[in-house]
């Protein structure tokens, strides 16, 4: 070959070479290079895509930057592009061209390279669900028995709220677990079931699974009281079963008094006192039934003034008290401030310089038997609140009062108690907070005038601060891991749980 010839071929190559490479990484702001004996490839406009978008609040859209040049090619330029947004108050975009919606609007995406600019607009509509989530995913429960579940929905913005009151359920298998609305699930008969949570478009499953086991007896708290004519007294009636568990069957249960001129109940075991006299209040679950007494006298005692606190006399010294076991995690960083009091311990909590741990004995009798007469004190105050439903207190400021409802109490986030006076929380059902949620005072609030009262179970999600005093009559209570009491207690005539807590008194 004619060496001349080869050379000029051989530089041709080379040539096409480096225009393939420059055209690889972008050419240049202004034009192409040129290809040995050929003009350069100058720009000649930008386009985004895509060129209309629509996110919700807190999702994301990838917008991208093509560059055209006079050859008629073209480039992806979005990551040498500068990206701004026209609103940032609607959505922000990265130096990679990812857009996220902050609020509801419209605006632009506006991409600047080599001289040119091009936007696409970008709609930003309200936050939507992204997920929901069903909890407790399992659960295994007796015939009869009732559970609460909850539902949480994550919103695109990242917000999460519980929405338990508002979800729609349904059971696969209703002859065995029912569900309600508000997600409370009975044991109807021994089976499985897959429950389903609907909501704003997302759906939610669980699986439950109701034992075969049979009541042997039912047992109703307390004993006995004695209540003014027109006063109330709540009953609570306790399943156990034959496998020697034991279970809170509100649901389940037809309850009657013996003389209904004397005093009168209801279904949710709320007895009321006509005229003066006796009446054997009974609970009965199939052919099992348990029976207490109530007394109606003549007097009417005048109510505690708004501004006292719950007595809770000598419960008063404990931190924590529990009328069955309490439970400690072994090797934690549990430290109580205060009295600590039950029959039955599992590796005992460890307590601050001057605490009394009480395992027997008289003190810790009259502080358990303090506590049912502190809980019929508080379940004795006019409600000033009486709403029939549950109820999340997350995100409220409240003033003092009786706040009295017939569904579930939670707490998510941070609620806000502001003034001072006495405050009583009574719930027919649960009481539980979420993980990281916060009780405040403000305003001249104390602690020693807050009271929880739940009929049912507490459970306090892990790492959360919480104020006041919990008194459980016959239901447990559990402390999430690290969560902390500051000025409250934690006392139950049933079981308590602890898990790395920190209370004082």
């Amino acid at each position: 070959m004619n060496s001349k010839r080869y050379f000029k071929t051989l530089l041709c190559a080379v040539g096409l070479l480096a225009a393939s490479l420059l055209a690889a990484c972008g050419g240049g702001d202004q034009g192409r290079a040129p290809i040995l004996g050929v003009p350069a490839a100058t720009l000649v406009s930008v386009v985004v895509t895509p060129a209309t978008a629509t996110v919700a609040i807190g999702a994301t859209q990838q917008f991208s930057a093509i560059a055209g040049y006079t050859d008629g090619s073209a480039i992806d330029v979005t990551a040498k592009s500068t990206w701004t947004p026209v609103s940032a108050a609607v959505a922000t975009v990265d130096t990679s061209g990812l857009a996220k919606g902050v609020s509801a609007g419209t605006t632009t995406m506006s991409a600047a390279f080599g001289g040119k600019t091009a936007s696409g607009a970008l709609t930003v509509l309200p936050a939507t669900v992204a997920s929901l989530n069903l909890t407790p995913a399992v659960t295994t429960f007796q015939t009869g028995a009732t559970r609460q579940l909850a539902t949480v929905a994550t919103y695109s913005d990242g917000k999460v709220v519980d929405v338990t009151a508002t979800a729609v359920y349904s059971s696969a298998t209703p002859a065995s677990v029912s569900i309600s609305n508000g997600g409370v699930i009975t044991g109807v008969a021994p089976g499985s079931s897959a429950l389903t949570a609907s909501f704003d478009g997302k759906t939610a499953t669980a699986q439950a699974t109701t034992t075969a086991v049979t009541v042997s007896s039912i047992t109703v708290t307390p004993a006995s009281a004695i209540v003014p004519i027109g006063g109330t007294q709540q009953y609570i009636a306790v399943a156990t079963y034959s496998d020697n568990s034991t279970a809170f069957i509100p649901s389940s249960v037809v309850w009657t008094s013996s003389n209904t001129t004397t005093a009168v109940v209801l279904n949710n075991g709320v007895a009321t006192g006509v005229t003066t006299g006796n009446s054997t209040i009974t609970a009965a679950v199939g052919s099992k039934s348990g029976s207490a007494q109530i007394t109606v006298t003549a007097g009417v005692p005048p109510p505690p003034p708004a501004s006292a606190g719950v007595n809770l006399r000598s419960a008063a010294n404990f931190a924590v008290l529990a009328g069955t076991a309490l439970t400690s995690k072994a090797g934690g960083t549990t430290l109580i401030n205060g009295d600590v009091g039950s029959p039955s311990q599992t590796v005992p909590p460890t307590q601050a310089p001057g605490s009394t741990n009480y395992q027997s004995g008289a003190i810790l009798d009259t502080a358990l038997a303090d506590l049912q007469t502190a809980i019929t004190d508080a379940n004795g105050r006019l409600c000033d609140v009486n709403f029939a439903g549950d109820i999340d207190l997350g995100g409220l400021t409240l003033p003092p009062g009786v706040y009295c409802y017939a569904g579930n109490i939670s707490v998510t986030g941070t609620l806000t108690l502001n003034g001072a006076g006495a405050y009583i929380f009574r719930t027919a059902l649960t009481l539980n907070t979420t993980a990281n949620s916060l009780v405040a005072l403000i305003g001249g609030a104390d602690a020693e005038k807050v009271s929880w009262v739940p009929v049912g179970a507490t459970t306090l999600g892990a790492n959360s601060v919480f104020k006041g005093s919990i008194l459980g009559k016959s239901a447990a209570i559990t402390a999430g891991d690290n969560t902390t009491l500051l000025n409250g207690r934690v006392l139950s005539g049933a079981a308590v749980t602890l898990s790395n807590n920190q209370i004082t008194k």
